[in-house]
């Protein structure tokens, strides 16, 4: 079982805009990061959820010089569209729904994107050294040497101008990547995604979608080519990249708990169907008698009539 998590079949989600720049400048906002480093630098973050929220306002109460928070949108996302979702029957019956609406409904959540929580927006934007950049995706990032030849800046070029900053954090997110993740290299040529079994019209094109696996109704792996990797069913996949298939009961609230319970009864049944003829056995050799015999007194001879 994978319980991998939110980023279950690859890793962060890496701009191409940051490769060029040195390593010791940026950060994703997943990576283990002492925030304390940061004190009296220019902090640039790309993204406008959760976790860029959070690593914005770290950094600013541990002493950035300021924080510029670029965002691709016009606008920050307000509404969450995906709460509507949580209801009985998407935690119960989102597997049994046919394809084009189970593509329909995770692409329009990807599309319309999950605002960040209110309080963590409020704890970035009460520090006045604290900007938002609406409709600045970053296009480039140039290092600027100092005269002695060691890296002074990082020049952020977005089409409404330019920015320097010291330091770059980037909230982008995950992606399915399999080579992210060594371990699985084995298997993952021969796991079928969802681009294998459906194909939307190409205004709804979504490309975490398509790279998602497409699973079977205990979350396990199912060949692409029927035969080519025996076992790969016995490898499930209870992470977050399951949601095409299941809806968001791997690896998000409220219903992460019924994912599991789903998970665990069907393994069970699994279990079972495998071991059918050990517990026909255990069936035919059970022996412990509830009764004894002692518990009744047979009725005395002749309490019956014989028959005529």
């Amino acid at each position: 079982m994978l319980a991998t998590g939110r980023d279950g079949l690859g890793g962060p989600a890496i701009p191409a805009f940051v490769k060029g720049v040195p390593r010791s400048r940026w950060a994703h906002s997943s990576d283990a990061l002492d925030y304390t480093r940061l004190r009296g630098q220019r902090v640039a973050i790309v993204g406008a959820g959760s976790s860029a929220m959070d690593s914005a306002a770290t950094a600013l109460e541990c002493g950035a010089a300021s924080v510029d928070l670029f965002v691709r949108r016009a606008d920050i996302p307000r509404i969450n569209k995906s709460k509507a979702s949580g209801v009985p029957g998407l935690t119960h019956g989102h597997h049994d729904l046919p394809d084009a609406w189970k593509w329909r409904i995770r692409h329009y959540i990807n599309a319309q994107q999950v605002p960040p929580p209110r309080g963590s927006t409020q704890r970035v934007s009460r520090h006045p050294n604290a900007h938002f950049h609406t409709g600045a995706p970053i296009e480039r990032i140039e290092t600027r040497p100092a005269a002695d030849g060691t890296l002074d800046s990082l020049r952020i070029h977005t089409p409404r101008g330019t920015l320097d900053a010291d330091f770059l954090i980037v909230s982008t997110g995950f992606v399915i990547d399999w080579t992210q993740r060594p371990a699985f290299a084995a298997f993952a040529p021969h796991v079928r995604l969802w681009q294998d079994r459906f194909r939307p019209d190409p205004a709804d094109a979504d490309a975490e979608l398509a790279a998602s696996p497409d699973l079977g109704p205990v979350f396990e792996f199912q060949e692409k080519t029927p035969g080519a990797c025996p076992g790969l069913d016995r490898i499930h996949a209870f992470c977050y990249p399951a949601a095409l298939s299941f809806g968001t009961i791997s690896g998000d609230i409220p219903a992460i708990s019924d994912g599991a319970r789903r998970l665990a009864t069907g393994i069970a049944s699994l279990f079972y169907r495998e071991d059918v003829e050990h517990h026909w056995q255990v069936l035919q050799d059970y022996a412990e008698p509830e009764l004894q015999g002692d518990e009744w007194t047979p009725a005395a001879p002749g309490r019956l009539t014989q028959r005529e």
